[in-house]
């Protein structure tokens, strides 16, 4: 199921080859000038400019202030001695006839379908920013439907959408529905991540939860590196974006391959159908089933499905802000090295690959740290070093060395520890959250990365005010960060909970036990729980359940809370 990583890669970074930076273009020939060369039209008709480099070339949206309607005889021409105003690019037929693009490398990009260059070019940060905000509304609604509805039916309803948006954003007709498929789109793919994650991490334990979280999120480099490949073969975007929208298809197999999460029917309730699985989950792996052995849901009052339940419980609120803000702070620092790093040449196919393989590494050490240290300790050693990396560079002075190399290093260092820490935590909220509100505390969790994600670019571009600025605010974010989640429990060698008790009680000494008619207890090693009763006194159910705690002489404190039903 890790797979799915891959398309969600696709997806998230195609719009970079949608509408690669640097496409060359210029103002339209008009009819009178149809046989000349682009080199001769632009000679004549086009002033230069300075880039931000300082370097001239040709203005891209700009021609002299000339009479088009006929050309010169000579196609060397060039334009009168006193000519030096200038205007736009003219409106010669309709808005897409006022610029040519050069087609050497790029075959069809949104920049030329759209017009999205020189006055229209601040549409590209709207179109960027949509798939954001659409990451941020799916995590959020996509886990409380997989919450309440169930792990198997949100997986193969929101795959269906998926599918089909994915294919019908190559056919828009205009940036506007562009941007609308891209959000919708962006909403549903991240639905399907989280939900798909969330199950993972349900059927398995111990410290399989820590590799195979880890290896869940290792295809997501792989997507990273092989879309660079397909781009590079496909520049026509409409086409590049059925050729890793198509293969989503093959997901549809989870139709026969995932079945609902045992823990999720055991906590909503339905025993028989999570016994059932059980038993064929068993039979699959040739193991025997014990028919006296009996699931009992933990019978926590099943309120509405909602963040807000998070925030019910004391301790529970305060895990949960801390959690909140790590994935605010790991999202954020991410893109906001993502977006700071330009790459080698400005290649933006070499960027990708190597910002891909990149996170390869970190996601394998991080489950090696995680199996050696737990979950707190590698969050905040990775989270302060990414901080030390980026607040090191601050010493450096800008051309100081060729190409900056050792900003460059010390920004790699600071991908590494950054893309690690960002797999440990996805895996840390999975085990922190209990399983009534999972889905909903790992979704909006994730809802508060993305509040970063849409952030990072506008931090990112505040080197124009001072150049070491980006670096200063991710820094002291990311070492903010690693402190705070030391406040957090260990979740090492832990049972998920499965109730908001549970959770209350996680990374304490309280161990829980079952007492008829199934019902959650703490029990606190410090106080006897001993009970000594007349033989003749005791009820035929209460022989029936020996084994089971009795809190009868708790103190009054211990009782209220051992008595409040989950």
């Amino acid at each position: 199921m890790a797979d799915d990583g891959v398309p969600v890669a696709w997806q998230l970074l195609v719009v970079v080859f949608h509408a690669p930076p640097n496409v060359d273009h210029w103002c339209k020939r008009p009819t009178a000038f149809s046989n000349w060369t682009v080199e001769q039209w632009r000679q004549y008709s086009t002033p230069r400019v300075a880039d931000s480099s300082g370097f001239q070339q040709w203005d891209k949206c700009h021609v002299y202030a000339l009479n088009y309607s006929t050309a010169p005889p000579d196609p060397n021409s060039l334009p009168p001695r006193s000519t030096n105003s200038t205007l736009p690019c003219p409106k010669l037929y309709r808005i897409d006839g006022r610029w040519e693009f050069d087609h050497s490398f790029y075959e069809w990009t949104i920049q030329e379908h759209f017009s999205l260059v020189c006055d229209y070019s601040y549409l590209l940060g709207p179109i960027k920013a949509s798939y954001m905000a659409g990451i941020l509304v799916g995590v959020f609604f996509g886990g409380m439907a997989s919450d309440r509805f169930g792990r198997r039916p949100t997986i193969l309803a929101v795959l269906v959408v998926l599918f089909v948006l994915a294919l019908v954003v190559s056919i828009s007709g205009s940036v506007m529905v562009y941007i609308v498929l891209r959000f919708l789109l962006a909403l549903t793919v991240v639905a399907e991540y989280t939900a798909i994650f969330v199950f993972s991490m349900e059927m398995i334990g111990g410290k399989w939860r820590i590799i195979m979280g880890m290896l869940f999120q290792l295809p997501f480099s792989f997507g990273f590196m092989s879309l660079a490949g397909i781009a590079f073969a496909v520049t026509d975007w409409q086409h590049l974006q059925l050729a890793i929208s198509v293969p989503v298809v093959v997901f549809f197999v989870y139709y026969w391959a995932v079945p609902e999460s045992p823990r999720w029917l055991l906590a909503s309730g339905k025993v028989e159908r999570a016994s059932a699985l059980v038993e064929s989950i068993c039979e699959i792996n040739n193991r025997e089933f014990d028919p006296d052995v009996q699931l009992v849901p933990p019978h926590e009052d099943r309120r509405h499905v909602s963040v807000w339940e998070l925030l019910r419980v004391p301790t529970v609120r305060y895990r949960t802000l801390n959690m909140w803000f790590n994935w605010f702070a790991n999202v954020f620092v991410y893109y906001g090295l993502l977006f700071a790093f330009v790459g080698v040449g400005d290649d933006i196919y070499l960027n990708t690959l190597i910002g891909g393989a990149v996170e390869i590494p970190a996601y394998l050490f991080s489950i090696a740290i995680c199996l050696l240290l737990g979950r707190r300790w590698p969050i905040a050693i990775m989270m302060v070093l990414t901080g030390a990396f980026l607040l090191a560079t601050i010493g450096i002075r800008p051309g100081a060395y060729h190409r900056d190399w050792p900003v460059l290093v010390l920004t790699m260092l600071a991908r590494f520890c950054i893309t690690s820490s960002f797999g440990i935590v996805y895996v840390y909220a999975a085990e922190v959250f209990p399983t009534v509100l999972r889905n909903t505390g790992v979704s909006s969790s994730s809802t508060c990365g993305r509040i970063g994600a849409i952030i990072a670019p506008f931090v990112a571009g505040s080197v124009a005010y001072y150049i070491h600025l980006p670096a200063i605010v991710l820094g002291v974010v990311s070492i903010i960060a690693g402190l705070l989640i030391l406040l957090m429990p260990e979740t090492r060698g832990t049972k998920l909970p499965d109730t908001l008790t549970e959770a209350e009680y996680l990374g304490s000494d309280v161990e829980f036990r079952k007492k008829p008619p199934g019902r959650l207890y703490p029990v606190i090693p410090s106080i006897s729980t001993t009970v000594v009763e007349p033989e003749n006194n005791r009820s035929p159910s209460h022989q029936d359940n020996e084994g089971f705690e009795d809190h009868s002489e708790l103190n009054s404190d211990d009782k209220a809370v051992s008595d409040q039903p989950l």
